[in-house]
């Protein structure tokens, strides 16, 4: 386990730093100055408030009972469990179902809008919104002391000073521009696309035909090839307002690029983009993504998530479980002792079945039972079993993680019980030195900042990557973290740079069962003791 004095260094890894592995990147900026509140507010804030609500779980994965004695409020279905919220006359009623009134809301104006355990800059941050967030608060300011604009308790707890990242006007150009927010009950958060080659421009306005051609040279012979089909059944709506009628677009900084600016550079070749709106203008298709750039999607792929997830344990579905890790098995019906086999159905790749603990082998091939009585060969499986060990952090009512590189598989447990397995995607090299190279670290960790998505890059020579709102992070260890990945379907395999790549399905499940719980609205959540346990073994 973590020492005191690694837990305290751990505060290092709040919310926006950088990393070698899993690096994620943050912004704190100055924003658009405030604005007053219109009547197109209400509107907005109640849209705002419909979106969020309680998350649904994958397929057939439920949520285990909190602790004895735990008495946060929880949604069973998710395992999201919501902070308490300080008491006190003017604190905000907590709960994703509570009215959000455009007279008492609170709307995040920058990447990155902290939230503190008290109202002061010397408070500990204990989570953020992303801009465009709004979120219920106190009618007045609890105090003005080291914040001019006042500091406002926020549900469901913790304070946040009105001023450069956050405003109570929520007509604010980069409230509306943001109004879409990230979706948690989705395996992933936005509609996402990969940059195709050459990368697409970042534009920073809605550019004409003649600005296209001359920022696009080879725009000609590029218009000439067959876009990607998947971007036909995304929503296509107007302009956004920010930057119609050839305004530039407003940076998260809150000043909009100078009238002369065009486009703000290229996207690198293995780049990863999440989007906020979509729009055609002069025959041509735009997304407007999270950060704020106008990409056109003719030169971009759509991200279709994986389907892959893996399976819900409870009294009757236990371990020991098999994953299929081969094209063209089959199960059998039979007896390979007695009777023989005959095929039942061929199995899909990576499909998972529960066993018993009875195999056999028959001339030379060995053979695993499932649970109703049908045989698979123990040809290519990855076999999980039930720890044989009890551990001493395996408490009751005590979450945890336990990871096997080798065996490339998770595996959730409540105490001794477990809950859910699955398999994921560890660092490249194995049980290498995670300092010297792309392996996951071994040892025991805590969950202890988590964020719905982030960006992650790296600048290593060949082998630069830029993915912005890589969803459900969970960072447990430096720039080690659980994350979904959108870019490939490798899982079972190693393949990351050292962080636990999980399925989106896989990945939105374990950040809403895991603690520090992220409270609906906000985008970010830490906490350096009270996190889930992980331990990650060869």
């Amino acid at each position: 386990m973590p020492s005191a004095s690694r837990l305290a260094a751990l505060t290092v890894a709040l919310l926006g730093l950088s990393f070698a592995s899993c690096s994620v990147v943050g912004e704190l900026e100055p924003r658009h100055r405030l604005r007053h509140p219109s009547a197109r507010a209400r509107a907005l804030v109640q849209t705002a408030a419909a979106r969020v609500r309680p998350e649904a779980p994958p397929p057939a994965v439920p949520a285990p009972a909190p602790a004895e004695g735990d008495t946060r409020p929880a949604s069973f279905q998710t395992g999201d469990v919501l902070a308490e919220e300080a008491g006190g006359d003017d604190a905000p009623q907590a709960g994703p179902d509570a009215p959000v009134d455009a007279e008492l809301a609170l709307a995040a104006t920058a990447k990155e809008t902290f939230v503190f355990a008290t109202p002061s800059w010397r408070a500990k941050k204990i989570g953020y919104l992303r801009g465009g967030a709004v979120v219920k608060r106190s009618p007045e300011p609890v105090t003005n002391e080291g914040c001019a604009g006042g500091w406002y308790r926020v549900a469901p707890q913790g304070f946040v000073c009105v001023g450069k990242n956050a405003t109570l006007d929520v007509s604010h150009p980069l409230v509306t521009a943001a109004a879409r927010r990230p979706d948690r009950q989705s395996p992933l958060p936005y509609a996402y696309g990969m940059s195709a080659f050459p990368p697409p421009p970042l534009y920073t306005k809605v550019p004409s035909g003649d600005e296209q051609r001359r920022v696009e040279h080879d725009l000609v012979h590029h218009s000439r090839k067959t876009p990607d089909p998947a971007w036909d059944d995304v929503l296509y709506e107007a302009i956004p307002e920010m930057i119609r009628d050839g305004r530039q677009v407003m940076a998260w900084n809150g000043v909009r690029h100078s009238p002369v600016s065009l486009y703000s550079g290229r996207a690198i070749p293995k780049s990863g983009f999440a989007f906020l709106d979509f729009f055609e203008d002069g025959g041509r298709r735009f997304g407007l993504s999270v950060d704020l750039d106008v990409i056109p999607l003719d030169r971009m792929r759509r991200v279709q998530p994986s389907g892959f997830h893996g399976l819900s344990l409870d009294d009757k579905t236990s371990l020991p479980v098999v994953f299929v890790m081969t094209k063209g098995a089959h199960l059998y019906s039979g007896d390979p002792r007695t009777t023989g086999l005959s095929s039942v159905r061929q199995l899909a790749f990576r499909e998972v079945l529960p066993v018993t603990a009875l195999r056999v082998r028959r001339s030379g091939v060995g053979y695993a039972q499932t649970t109703s009585g049908e045989w698979l060969k123990e040809e290519n499986l990855v076999r999980i079993e039930p720890m044989r060990q009890r551990p001493g952090w395996a408490t009751d009512g005590r979450s945890w993680v336990d990871v096997s590189i080798l065996k490339q598989a998770m595996v959730a447990y409540e105490g001794q019980k477990p809950v859910y397995v699955t398999l994921v995607s560890t660092g490249a090299d194995g049980l290498g030195d995670p300092k010297e190279t792309h392996s996951t670290p071994r040892g025991q960790f805590l969950v202890h900042t988590k964020h719905v998505t982030a960006t992650m890059s790296g600048d290593e020579i060949g082998d630069e990557f830029d993915l912005r709102d890589v969803p459900y992070v969970q960072y447990f260890q430096e720039g080690y973290a659980f994350h979904a990945a959108y870019w490939h379907d490798s899982f079972g395999r190693p393949r990351s740079h050292g962080c636990v790549n999980l399925s989106p399905l896989d990945a939105r499940w374990l950040f809403h069962w895991t603690d520090p719980p992220v409270p609906q609205g906000w985008h970010g959540a830490m906490s350096l003791r009270q996190g889930t346990l992980v331990h990650i073994h060869p």
